[in-house]
This record gives C-alpha cells, sequence and structure tokens, in this order.
C-alpha cells in the first residue's frame, strides 16, 4: 500500500536523524528530512511520509543519459548577406523529410561560420531534428533577429493534448505523500508494466479553501503527472518518477489513465549565439518585450539545447521551455544583456521552466531587474535549476516559482545578485498565490537573502544556503549559511541511481 496516514492522521513515523543530517529548524521541528552519512543520502519524512523528492529523472530521456550527436546531412555554408530565413527553414524541412534512425534521428543542419540575419520566424515540426551552429564564440554562427518585431526566433513543436487510452481508474489510497512511487487504484486494467500513465489530480474547491486561495484561484484546472509503470503488484502500480504534490482523497479523487500524447522529440539547437537587438525597435516594446524570444520547446520531449549564448532578448533569451515539454535538457547556455522594460514593476524571465523532468545546467544571466530562473503555473515536476547564476549589472534580481503552484522544482547550486524566494505572492500579478509548492533550494547564493515559506497541505524546503534568511520563513530551512554535502543534489541523487550528470 502507498503511506498512508490514520484517522488521527499520524500512523507514520518520521526516521530518526542521521549522523550528520540536516534538521529543520524555521518551524520548530526535530524530522530530519535530508542528510548524508556513508556517501549516501539519508531521507526522513513527516507524519504523512512526505519526504524531499528524488528529483533526478529531470533531463534528456529521464535524466543522465549523454546528448546524442546527430550526423550532419543538410548545409546552409555561409550567411547570404539578406534574409537567410528562407535558406535556413528550406534545410530545415529538408531534413525533415529524410527518415529517422535506431537513435531517433534524422539529421544535423549544419550552419557555416558568420551573422546570419533572421527577418522572420524559424520552425522544426519533426522529430530527430537538428539545427547546429559552427561555434557560440567568436568566429562561429550568430543568427541576428531582424526587423522592430518582437517575436520567438525559433519554435519548436506544436500543441498536443492527452488522450485516454482507457477508462481513468480511481486512487484508493487515503493519502500518497510527496516524493512517493506508488499507488493504490480501483483497477490495473489496460496496465501493466511500461504502461505511460497520466496521474490526474483535480483542483477542487475544498482544497482551494485549505491552502487560502479561494478568493485567487478557481477550480478549473487538474495537475497532469505523466510517469511510466515499472510494476505491478495487485491493484498497486510502482511508477518511475515520484509525485511532488500529495493526493489527498479529503480534498480531490485523484486517477490514473493510460495516455498518448503527442509530441516530437530529439530534437536539439547546438553551438551558436543570438542577438535580439533590433526587436527592441518595436513600437510597443514596452509591453512586448516578454514576446522578444529566441526558442520556445511546445509539445516536445526528449530534446535539448547546448553551447548556445544569447544576447539583447527581452524574455527567455536562449529558450522557454513550455508547460506541454518534457525531459527536456538545456545545457552550457547563456543569456547575456537582456532589454527588458525597467519603468513599471513588471519583470521578464530569464529562463523560464515548466513541463515536465526538465532540466536547466550551467546557465548564467546578466540583466536588469527580472525573474532570472524562474517556473510558471500548474506545474508539476519535477524540474531542475543546477549550477546556474544571475549576475547584476544595475538592479536586483529574484528568483523562484512565479505563480500559481509551480510544484516540485528543485534549485541546485543557483547563485543570485538578489533574492530567492518560495513564497505565497498572493495577490500580485494576477493572483499569483502559492508560486512554489514541494521545491527544494539547496546550496543556494543569494545576495539579498532567500525566503522560504511552507504552503498549507505541502512544504518547502532549503538547505545550506547562503544569504540572509528572510523574515516571513516558516518553511523547512537547514544548515543556514553553511554548505551542505553533497554539494549538488541533482548529482547526488543521479548518482545514486548508478548515473552520472552529462556534461
Amino acid at each position: 500500500m502507498a503511506l498512508a496516514v490514520s484517522d488521527a492522521g499520524a500512523s507514520v513515523a518520521s526516521q530518526a536523524p542521521a549522523a550528520g543530517a540536516a534538521t529543520s529548524t524555521a518551524t520548530g521541528a526535530t524530522t530530519a528530512w535530508l542528510g548524508y552519512s556513508g556517501g549516501k543520502l539519508v531521507y526522513g519524512h513527516d507524519a504523512q511520509g512526505n519526504q524531499v523528492p528524488d528529483y533526478s529523472h529531470a533531463g534528456y530521456e529521464g535524466g543522465g543519459v549523454p546528448l546524442p550527436t546527430a550526423a550532419v546531412r543538410d548545409r546552409v555554408a555561409k550567411p547570404s548577406g539578406g534574409d537567410d530565413t528562407a535558406q535556413i527553414q528550406a534545410a530545415i524541412d529538408a531534413v525533415s523529410k529524410l527518415p529517422v534512425n535506431s537513435q531517433g534521428l534524422r539529421g544535423a543542419v549544419l550552419l557555416g561560420p558568420g551573422s546570419y540575419k533572421i527577418a522572420g520566424s524559424l520552425q522544426i515540426d519533426a522529430s530527430g531534428v537538428v539545427l547546429r551552429g559552427s561555434g557560440s564564440g567568436a568566429g562561429g554562427t550568430r543568427l541576428v533577429a531582424e526587423g522592430a518585431s518582437a517575436r520567438t526566433v525559433l519554435t519548436i513543436g506544436g500543441t498536443s493534448s492527452y488522450r485516454a487510452l482507457t477508462t481513468p481508474t480511481k486512487v484508493t489510497d487515503r493519502y500518497v505523500p510527496v516524493g512517493g512511487t506508488t499507488v493504490d487504484v480501483a483497477s490495473t486494467a489496460g496496465l501493466g508494466v511500461g504502461s505511460s500513465v497520466v496521474v490526474q489530480r483535480p483542483t477542487t474547491q475544498a482544497w482551494l479553501d485549505a491552502i487560502g486561495m479561494q478568493n485567487l484561484w478557481k477550480p478549473d484546472w487538474s495537475l497532469y503527472s505523466e510517469r511510466t509503470v515499472t510494476a505491478v503488484h495487485g491493484r498497486q502500480l510502482t511508477l518511475d518518477a515520484p509525485l511532488t504534490t500529495a493526493l489527498e482523497a479529503q480534498y480531490t479523487q485523484a486517477s490514473v489513465f493510460k495516455d498518448s500524447f503527442a509530441r516530437i522529440d530529439h530534437v536539439g539547437i547546438e553551438s551558436l549565439s543570438t542577438d535580439g537587438q533590433a526587436m527592441a525597435a518595436d513600437p510597443k516594446y514596452a509591453s512586448d518585450f516578454y514576446n522578444s524570444t529566441f526558442s520556445s520547446f511546445n509539445a516536445v520531449q526528449d530534446s535539448w539545447v547546448r553551447d548556445v549564448v544569447s544576447y539583447h532578448y527581452g524574455q527567455d533569451g536562449v529558450t522557454r521551455l513550455g508547460g506541454q515539454s518534457r525531459r527536456i535538457t538545456v545545457l552550457h547556455t547563456a543569456t547575456l544583456d537582456m532589454i527588458t522594460n525597467t519603468a513599471t514593476s513588471a519583470r521578464s524571465d530569464g529562463y523560464t521552466l515548466m513541463g515536465q523532468e526538465n532540466l536547466i545546467q550551467d546557465c548564467k544571466v546578466t540583466a536588469d531587474k527580472i525573474h532570472a530562473f524562474t517556473t510558471e503555473a500548474r506545474q508539476s515536476g519535477p524540474n531542475v535549476y543546477s549550477d546556474c547564476s544571475a549576475v547584476l549589472l544595475q538592479s536586483s534580481y529574484d528568483s523562484g516559482g512565479h505563480q500559481r503552484w509551480g510544484s516540485g522544482t528543485l534549485y541546485d547550486n543557483v547563485t543570485v545578485d538578489g533574492t530567492l524566494l518560495m513564497v505565497n505572492n498572493g495577490s500580485r500579478g494576477t493572483g499569483h498565490g502559492w508560486s512554489d509548492a514541494n521545491s527544494t533550494a539547496w546550496n543556494c547564493v543569494t545576495t539579498g537573502g532567500y525566503e522560504v515559506q511552507n504552503p498549507p497541505t505541502a512544504h518547502n524546503w532549503a538547505f545550506g544556503c547562503t544569504g540572509k534568511l528572510l523574515t516571513g520563513s516558516n518553511g523547512e530551512v537547514a544548515g543556514s549559511g553553511k554548505p551542505q554535502l553533497p554539494q549538488s543534489l541533482y548529482a547526488e541523487q543521479l548518482h545514486e541511481r548508478g548515473l552520472t550528470p552529462i556534461s
């Protein structure tokens, strides 16, 4: 059975602290949430069985899988001197028609060195297509946005929706905790090892009342957690990755169904730089800067961005991982010298991390007054920012979830000239409310301090973070001002699955 609570609400005892374990002090609790002993992580849990999730399933093909190298199948040797949108798109379309090999790849379009003018927009709509430049530095390939129009320069994939292949079966557990990987269901008919399933958690008015969001949010959405069944025992399903929001029978009736969700896959963007300076001349840029983005991933999975540097964009200079993206790795990238609207309270995003099981690793942001590393609404995770930094130019940054229950995010070794906020944003913006839930900050460094709050029915954790612990923090905080072992939680969780972080 999945971990459950008794009618008294406390049938699962917390683990005793291991040697060297970090304990929560912000709420006066003594639970050893996460320790490190004998070269291994030691997980504790609360009375309901909730624990810090395993975030290591974030990334290409579920984390720890090396990115492939696609053979070159078409080339654009050099810039034309005019608008290069059509010739690059023609090469993408040509490769898109080739057969897919055993690695899921069709091939790469190789752009020679030089500055390519992009007056329009590019699109990749087929699996297995890689757009590769000749380097992101001096002497490499640069895609230069032309024209005073804020837009996305490169869009990957379209949109999709869930198609249930089996009748949804009810989750019968009274409580499935955060970090849990087993669910009991009314029927396993049509479900077996290897089945791709969705765990649907509908939002109800009762839950909104419990978390204090009744005047800000409407109960018209669900969290959808896509998982693979790894074992079936009776009516219990074991899932490949943990849930990051508890399933609580007192608030909602969760269900599981076998699904089909159309995505393209094995798409890559590699080894180039890009400049969005021209977009800032848009007459409406003061509001349209949100649309000034280099790339965006929609219904896409098992894909990547690596060695890409952007300059002078207004929003998500390297990439935006949208709500339908899954298992995307963004590696060795930088979003530099962003051009945003500093005249209002509005802030753009340096990177936006949405969807499920996505990883942004080794990234850098320079800008003025932005949300450096953030998530958006209704994300079920787990998602990871790892080894990222935001370097001050003029004003200050913040990082952390932006709005509406961005659950299951790990901020791992993140450095911010500004604040890291895992909080209730209340009525700010469009009524953002609880913006992080069951998220973790691990060995983060802040110049402006960090604030960690516990949502009702959930937790947020911070371990080994440096900077002032801000007033209002009532979350689970351990080792404040003292970095914890291991240095990277994401890397260690991968290691304990027998995997190695990609480089």
